[in-house]
C-alpha cells in the first residue's frame, strides 16, 4: 500500500468537556469528558485510514508530558509517526460544550516555537524516508513563533524526490507555491482571495493560473460549493444538503447536536479533503475527481461524531449527488 506523508507539525491533545449549562464566574462541572490526540495532521490521518487506500506516516514535533501522553496514544490509533521532542510543552485545546445554549467555547493554549536546532532534526529525519512517499501533505501551522520557511524546506525535500506536495496552510505557504513540482493548494475562498487580491473567484482563479502555472487550487466555500482550476481549467462543485443527523453519545442529544455543529468546522473539512485528495491521486485519479470525491468525505465527516472521521457508506452515497461542472477559464490576459 502506498504512503501519504503528513507534516502536522503543530499538534495538540484535545479535552471536550460537556455541560449541561456553562456559567461564566461560577464553578461549572462537566457531565461527560473526552481527550484524544489532534490537530490538522492528526485528522489527515484519521481521514486516510476512513478512506483506506493509503497508508500515512505524520511527522510532528511534541514535548513534555502532554507530548508523551499524544504518542502514546498516537500509538494505540495505530497512526505511525516521526516525531521530534522539544524543549516546550505540546498545547492543550479545552472545547467546552454549553447544552442549554447551544454553543461552544475554545481555549488554545499557545505552542512554544521549535528551535532551528529542532527544526533541523525534523527536516534531517523526512529527508531520511521521503523516498518512502508517495504524496506529502502540508496540514496546518506551525508551532507560534516558528520561522514560516520551514513549510518551504519540508516541501523542498518532498519536490527534490519527485513526491507531489498538498498543502492546506496560508501563512507562510507563499514561497512553496514557488516551487517547481506537481502541487496542489487547498484553502477557503476567502484566503483564496487574500492569496490572489481578487473579490471574484473565477478571476481569483485566472490570476492564480498566472502567477503559478505549475499550482492546481482546490478552494471551498461554506459547505454548499466549491471550485478547482488547474492545467487551465476551472470547475464548480455544487454538494448536495444534508439532513441534519445526531449520533447517539453518553451526553445526550443536546451535546450530540453540539458536537455535530463542530464537525462543520471548515478547517475539519480541510483536514479531509486533504487525505482524501492525496489517496485518489495515488489511485490515478484525476485532480478534478479526486476533489469532488473528497468533498463528498468531508460532508460525511458532518454526520460523524469526531473530527477526520467519516462512514464510506455515508460518503458514497453523497458522492452519487454531488455535481462537477466544467465551467471553463477564460484566457488570460
Amino acid at each position: 500500500m502506498k504512503t501519504i506523508f503528513v507534516m502536522g507539525a503543530n499538534p495538540a491533545w484535545q479535552k471536550t468537556l460537556v455541560f449541561s449549562a456553562l456559567k461564566t464566574g461560577e464553578v461549572n462541572r462537566a457531565v461527560s469528558m473526552e481527550v484524544y490526540p489532534a490537530g490538522k495532521g492528526v485528522n489527515v490521518c484519521r481521514a486516510a485510514a476512513c478512506f483506506g487506500t493509503a497508508e500515512t506516516r505524520l511527522f510532528q514535533f511534541a514535548g513534555g508530558a502532554t507530548g508523551q501522553r499524544l504518542c502514546a496514544a498516537l500509538d494505540e490509533l495505530g497512526i505511525r509517526h516521526e516525531t521530534v521532542e522539544t524543549r516546550h510543552e505540546t498545547r492543550t485545546c479545552v472545547t467546552c460544550l454549553d447544552c442549554a445554549e447551544g454553543s461552544m467555547t475554545e481555549l488554545i493554549e499557545p505552542s512554544g516555537a521549535v528551535s532551528e536546532t529542532e527544526a533541523e532534526k525534523f527536516l534531517q529525519i523526512l529527508k531520511a524516508h521521503i523516498c518512502e512517499a508517495s504524496v506529502f501533505v502540508i496540514s496546518g501551522s506551525l508551532p507560534d513563533g516558528t520561522d514560516p520557511s520551514l513549510y518551504k524546506r519540508a516541501a523542498e525535500i518532498a519536490v527534490a524526490a519527485g513526491v507531489p506536495v498538498i498543502a492546506d496552510a496560508v501563512k507562510g505557504i507563499a514561497p512553496v507555491l514557488e516551487l517547481p513540482g506537481r502541487i496542489v493548494l487547498k484553502v477557503n475562498r476567502e484566503e483564496f482571495f487574500k492569496i490572489t487580491g481578487c473579490s471574484e473567484i473565477e478571476s481569483a482563479h485566472r490570476t492564480a493560473e498566472k502567477r503559478w502555472g505549475n499550482v492546481s487550487f482546490a478552494v471551498t466555500n461554506g459547505p454548499g460549493e466549491a471550485t478547482y482550476s488547474g492545467d487551465g481549467r476551472f470547475f464548480r462543485y455544487a454538494v448536495p444538503r444534508l439532513e441534519h443527523a445526531v449520533s447517539p453519545l453518553g451526553a445526550g442529544d443536546a451535546a450530540s447536536m453540539l458536537l455535530h455543529e463542530i464537525n462543520r468546522n471548515p478547517s475539519d473539512e480541510m483536514n479531509i479533503i486533504c487525505a482524501v485528495v492525496a489517496s485518489c491521486l495515488l489511485d490515478g485519479m484525476a485532480e478534478a475527481e479526486a476533489f469532488r470525491v473528497a468533498l463528498s468525505a468531508a460532508s460525511a465527516n458532518c454526520l460523524s461524531a469526531r473530527a477526520g472521521e467519516f462512514d464510506p457508506a455515508d460518503q458514497r452515497k453523497i458522492l452519487e449527488n454531488l455535481r462537477c461542472t466544467d465551467a471553463g477559464l477564460s484566457p488570460v490576459i
